[in-house]
Formats: structure tokens, sequence, C-alpha cells
């Protein structure tokens, strides 16, 4: 980003500094969207997303809803991943719990 802004502002042929500027943009409209992303994850609504970057919350929503969409569902699948592994993991320890239990048991040979 930095190349891009020096570029821009000090290039003295017009058509570079303006190719850099198209850099620079489309760098900032990425930060953009990655911020809008995590202003929307800690709670922030459409409306305080489009009052930062000067739009309505309609604007703001059609601009950044897609990103803020992918967020969700990257969150959703890690919390299943995580329920997952929990479940195998209280299963694992349940079925551990059983083989001592049943080992401890006189008379009475562990299965398995």
């Amino acid at each position: 980003m930095q190349v891009a802004w020096e570029s821009a502002t000090s290039d003295p042929d017009p058509l570079a500094a303006l190719g850099a500027t198209r850099a620079l943009v489309g760098l900032l409209s990425t930060w953009e969207a990655k911020l809008a992303r995590e202003a929307a994850a800690a709670g922030a609504t459409w409306e305080a997303i489009g009052s930062s970057v000067g739009v309505s919350r309609q604007a703001a929503w059609e601009r950044f809803h897609e990103d803020v969409a992918e967020i969700k569902r990257q969150v959703r699948r890690e919390a299943r991943a995580i329920r997952d592994r929990h479940r195998q993991e209280m299963h694992e320890l349940r079925d551990e719990m059983k083989r001592r239990a049943q080992s401890r048991r006189p008379g009475k040979p562990p299965r398995e």
C-alpha cells in the first residue's frame, strides 16, 4: 500500500500516478471490507457500519454483506468442528470410565 501511495503522490507522469491511484483504491477497498467484516463480527449494526463509511445502512449492507456472510459461515464451521471434537472427546472419556469401572469390579473380567 505504501508503494502505491508513493507512486500516486510522487510520480511526475500523470498516467503512472493514475495507475498507482487505482491500485491504491483497490487496496483500500479490500481493507475497508475486512474492517466491515470485523465490525459486524463484533456486533456493529449496518447503520453504524454505513455511517462510518458515509453511506446508508442499506448501501452498507449491499456493499459488505457477502463478506460478512462469509465470515459468519467460517465461524459456524469452526464452531461445528469444536462441537464435534468435544463430543468425540466426551464419548472417549465415557468409554474409558466404563472400562475402568468394569476392571475394578471383583469377579468380572473387563469387557473390550
